[in-house]
């Protein structure tokens, strides 16, 4: 086997891996969107109220669909460039890295500002 064809086979590997971890997000978030539509709604509608009660979960789930957003983007990134020969050493490693931190921040906190940090345990789960 060439390294050439290592390569390609070891990311084709690591996108695999990548989307089974997004797929896990992905339904946190479905969890978490559950969660605090429930804590948001009143007789079947979003409540202004309730949302500025509860704002830091509500603006913690913005957040979480961003990271989400992020590492769809870098799974597709390097998919793209797989398919034009382009996906290399150091770009697997950079996806690697980039998507690496934004599930360890998913699962350990994201922080939304310098002194806010939402966690799962926010949004009930």
């Amino acid at each position: 086997m060439t390294a050439a064809v290592a390569t390609k086979l070891e990311a084709a590997d690591w996108t695999s891996d990548a989307k089974e971890a997004l797929a896990a997000v992905e339904a946190l978030y479905k969890d978490a969107l559950a969660s605090v539509r429930a804590r948001v709604t009143k007789d079947g509608k979003l409540s202004s109220e309730l949302i500025e009660a509860d704002q830091h979960a509500a603006h913690g789930l913005a957040w979480l669909a961003t990271y989400i957003q992020g590492l769809r983007e870098l799974v597709d990134y390097a998919e793209r460039l797989s398919a034009e020969g382009a996906y290399g050493e150091t770009e697997e490693l950079l996806n690697q890295i980039g998507f690496a931190e934004f599930l360890a921040q998913v699962y350990g906190g994201i922080p939304m500002s310098q002194g806010e940090i939402v966690r799962l345990s926010d949004f009930g789960l």
